[in-house]
């Protein structure tokens, strides 16, 4: 899809979210804190926010609310060989005995 608003961080953007934007032709890039990346694909304002480095639990949680019921999804997201699969499609899961988060996509 041409012109996809993703939504990424300028301070946390690494090679691994650069591949994940470089699957789409001429995206729009806009920067904002963790939570309200979320609250921006819940709103519409964002389509797309991959999120391939760390954060904690505390960082997503209520803003994940927001999304998913906003109609959004917060998916675990795994980098296999330039593909980036979550077959189960399994959402972000939160109260685990390690608060960091794997990483995710929220569409």
């Amino acid at each position: 899809k041409k012109g996809l608003n993703i939504v990424a961080s300028s301070s946390h953007l690494n090679e691994k979210t650069q591949e994940f934007i470089d699957l789409f032709k001429y995206p729009n890039i806009v920067s904002t804190g963790s939570s309200i990346k979320l609250l921006w694909v819940a709103e519409g304002k964002a389509d797309i926010y991959p999120r391939l480095s760390l954060t904690s639990e505390w960082d997503t949680c209520a803003a994940h609310a927001v999304v998913k019921y906003a109609g959004g999804n917060v998916v675990k997201c795994l980098k296999l060989d330039n593909n980036f699969l979550n077959e189960k499609n399994e959402e972000l899961e939160y109260n685990k005995e390690n608060i960091l988060n794997p990483f995710f996509v929220v569409y």
